[in-house]
C-alpha cells in the first residue's frame, strides 16, 4: 500500500524467450498532480541476460511497476517507452549496481540478486533514483552534480509514495546524507561546482551527487514560497519537453517558463558561486510535514 491508501494495479505480462512483452500500464488510479494533457499511458520491456526463475521475473516487474507508478504520481507519466535489463549479482544485498540507459531506447540496466524478499527492493533506493533520471535528458558528464543531484532529491520522495517511508523517516534520511557528505567534502576552499573533477578522482561520489541535491532543496523552497511546486513544473515538463535533448541551460530556461519566473536560472547562478559544501541546514524541507 502507498501512504495514501490505494494499491497501484501490476502490469498483466506475456513473454517471449528472455524479452518481456508487456501490455500499457494503466494509470487510471494514479492522478497525477497537474495531470491536464498528460498520456494516461507507459510502455515498460523487460528484458533478462541471464535466467531468472518465473517466480523472480514476477517479483521484479512487480517492484519496477510500483516504482514506475510512484514517480508518476509525483511528476506524471514519463513519455516514452521505457527498457528495464536485468542481470543476476548474488550476495551483495537486493541491488548491487545499476546506471540509467540513455538513447533511442531509455531504461534502466540493474545488476540484482533475484533471491531477496520484494521488501528488500522495495526498500532499496537504487530504482527510485535511476528511474528518476528518466525525468530529464542527459546533460553530459560535466553536470553529472545536477543530473544525480536531482535524482537523489527525488529518490526519498518516491520512496515516500510508495509506503517505504513517512513524511518523519524521508526527512531524517534527507538531512542524514547531506551532513554526511558535507563532512566528507574535501576541498574547502573551492567552488563546489568547479571542485566537482577533484571529487570524483577521490570516489566522492555522494558528495557531489547530495551536494546537487541541495540545489533542488533550495529551488523547491524558494519556488514553494512563490506559490508555485517544482513538482507541478516537472510534471508540465514531461508533458511538453521531455521528448527535446537540451542542454543546462536551456533545460532551466524550460523549467523557470514554466514556473512563470527566473529562480532556477538566478539559483544556478548562485549555485555555481558557491565556495565549499553548499550550504543545506536552513531548508524547510528537512523538517518533516
Amino acid at each position: 500500500m502507498t501512504s495514501s491508501g490505494w494499491r497501484m494495479p501490476l502490469l498483466a505480462l506475456v513473454f517471449s524467450g528472455g524479452i518481456g512483452v508487456c501490455t500499457p500500464l494503466q494509470a487510471a488510479e494514479m492522478t497525477p498532480p497537474r495531470g491536464e494533457g498528460l498520456p494516461s499511458v507507459a510502455h515498460l520491456e523487460f528484458i533478462y541476460d541471464d535466467r531468472f526463475a518465473e517466480a523472480e521475473r514476477r517479483k521484479l516487474q512487480a517492484w519496477m511497476t510500483e516504482v514506475v507508478g510512484a514517480l508518476r504520481v509525483l511528476v506524471g507519466p514519463l513519455p516514452m517507452d521505457v527498457r528495464f535489463r536485468f542481470a543476476r549479482y548474488e550476495g551483495a544485498g537486493p541491488v548491487p549496481w545499476a546506471n540509467t540507459l540513455r538513447g533511442r531506447r531509455q531504461g534502466v540496466r540493474f545488476y540484482v540478486d533475484p533471491t531477496q524478499p520484494v521488501e528488500a527492493f522495495r526498500k532499496d533506493w537504487t530504482a527510485p533514483h535511476e528511474l528518476s533520471h528518466l525525468v530529464l535528458p542527459f546533460l553530459g558528464r560535466e553536470h553529472a552534480w545536477f543530473s544525480e543531484g536531482f535524482a537523489s532529491f527525488m529518490q526519498y520522495r518516491v520512496m515516500r509514495v510508495m509506503g517505504v517511508l513517512d513524511d518523519e523517516a524521508m526527512a531524517a534520511r534527507y538531512s542524514e546524507r547531506l551532513e554526511t557528505a558535507a563532512a566528507a567534502y574535501s576541498q574547502p576552499n573551492r567552488r563546489f561546482v568547479e571542485a566537482v573533477p577533484q571529487l570524483r578522482a577521490e570516489g566522492l561520489y555522494p558528495t557531489i551527487y547530495w551536494g546537487g541535491a541541495s540545489y533542488f532543496l533550495e529551488m523547491e523552497e524558494r519556488l514553494k514560497r512563490q506559490g508555485v511546486s517544482l513538482l507541478g513544473v516537472l510534471s508540465d515538463y514531461l508533458a511538453c519537453c521531455r521528448r527535446n535533448e537540451d542542454e543546462l541551460e536551456d533545460l532551466v530556461a524550460k523549467l523557470d517558463a514554466l514556473a512563470g519566473s527566473t529562480t532556477l536560472s538566478q539559483g544556478l547562478n548562485g549555485f555555481r558561486r558557491v565556495v565549499g559544501f553548499p550550504p543545506h541546514r536552513h531548508l524547510q524541507a528537512l523538517a518533516p510535514r
